[in-house]
């Protein structure tokens, strides 16, 4: 008899265990689904009761700690993962789950430190080597991360994974040079082409820029230059001021004297917005620009309106245009479709009319290594020379860039 009270004992204890086994599973579950829900407050106070009742439960634990996290709640999810790290022989999953807590956190000191931790148990993880890399790129610490990605690039036989982190690197050069040549040519009726060309060196600092620039021009057998200076300086709350000024050794190709300003206010969501003003003086006459600019940019595209009122004349130009960007490869490919006297680039004469013209424009950039730049545009016009008459004009330009 007591054999068989025995018996129905252990079946029963049996039972509740399989019961609870069960149950751990069930709530798991019902956790990793409100998760998804990024519910994370109720899927916290699922696994609370577990995490209390196994605490030794390291995967448990550090699942906790990641649903903290995710909640970016890191003072938590740290204090959960701390124990399960700082150790003889830390737990690889909460290493992975720390080292995640303090990117999010910007914490790149101390995620440098725990990557390191965690390459010294799998040292060919790609992802943990990526973090490591972005963390010394954040820190300014920019020869390790380049002598890292090397490293990495040569053991995975593959430098994918870390071109962004690359291109991050490069875009901190901070001085450039770059030349470029523009032919203008029209036909039916057709004239001699004008030809354009400039040098230009930048240099950035830390909140500002500034850009030297000499333009040469060649038109009806007659040369001149201008010189001018872009400046560029940024907020704290991401507006910048743009300024320029120039002058020209004639008075006709270029304008005697130029000037320029205009303000990028602060993003707003996804649009940016300008407000700026051009100031040309001529021998014969002065013309001034109110300009301006409305950008959407949602993602890889961006699609942005530019008009140009020219106070003396009284005429309207418009600019409207559509640009796909590769952010990593630092790739851009550009419609345009302008109407009216549009000034292109740094061209503008005072022989201004209220003509009609119709344009359409291409201009693609490519990176050749990691700081070579070529930069084809072609614009096309259908330009209203006198009243009445249209003719083909032909503007082919490129511009090649070198930074370092």
């Amino acid at each position: 008899m007591k054999s068989i009270y025995y018996f129905i004992c252990l079946l029963f204890i049996s039972s509740v265990a399989i019961g609870q086994e069960i149950n751990v599973d069930e709530t798991l579950t019902a956790v990793k689904r409100e998760v998804e829900k990024e519910n994370y407050d109720k899927a916290l106070s699922l696994i609370e009761p577990l995490r209390a009742k196994y605490p030794q439960d390291e995967d448990i634990q550090t699942y906790t700690a990641r649903i903290y996290s995710w909640k970016k709640d890191y003072k938590t999810a740290i204090k959960i993962l701390l124990p399960l790290t700082d150790r003889v022989n830390p737990n690889p999953e909460a290493l992975q789950a720390i080292i995640n807590v303090y990117f999010w956190s910007e914490n790149y000191e101390k995620c440098n430190l725990y990557c390191d931790k965690y390459l010294a148990i799998d040292p060919k993880s790609v992802e943990i080597l990526k973090i490591k890399a972005t963390c010394l790129e954040k820190l300014n610490r920019d020869q390790e991360a380049l002598e890292l990605i090397e490293k990495a690039s040569f053991a995975d036989n593959s430098t994918q994974a870390f071109k962004g982190i690359r291109t991050l690197i490069g875009r901190k050069a901070k001085n450039a040079v770059s030349v470029s040549y523009l032919n203008i040519s029209t036909s039916d009726p057709g004239q001699s082409p004008f030809h354009y060309g400039y040098a230009e060196y930048s240099h950035k600092f830390s909140k500002s820029a500034i850009v030297g620039r000499a333009n040469i021009g060649n038109v009806s057998n007659e040369t001149q230059m201008l010189f001018e200076t872009d400046f560029y300086q940024t907020f704290s709350n991401k507006s910048y001021l743009y300024a320029n000024a120039g002058v020209s050794t004639g008075e006709t190709i270029f304008p005697v004297a130029k000037a320029g300003l205009e303000y990028y206010f602060k993003p707003y969501k996804k649009f940016e917005y300008s407000l700026g003003a051009r100031f040309m003086h001529f021998d014969t006459d002065d013309i001034t620009l109110v300009t301006g600019q409305l950008s959407y940019n949602p993602g890889i595209y961006s699609f942005a309106y530019r008009p140009y009122y020219d106070t003396s004349n009284e005429l309207f130009s418009h600019v409207l245009s559509i640009q796909r960007t590769n952010e990593e490869k630092e790739r851009i490919i550009r419609l345009e479709l302008q109407y009216g006297n549009v000034p292109y680039l740094y061209l503008y004469n005072n022989f201004t009319q209220p003509l009609k013209a119709y344009r359409i424009g291409v201009q693609y950039q490519h990176r050749i290594g990691e700081s070579f730049f070529v930069r084809p545009i072609f614009l096309y016009e259908d330009e209203e020379y006198i009243p009445g008459q249209y003719r083909n004009r032909f503007n082919v330009q490129l511009i090649v860039t070198k930074r370092f």
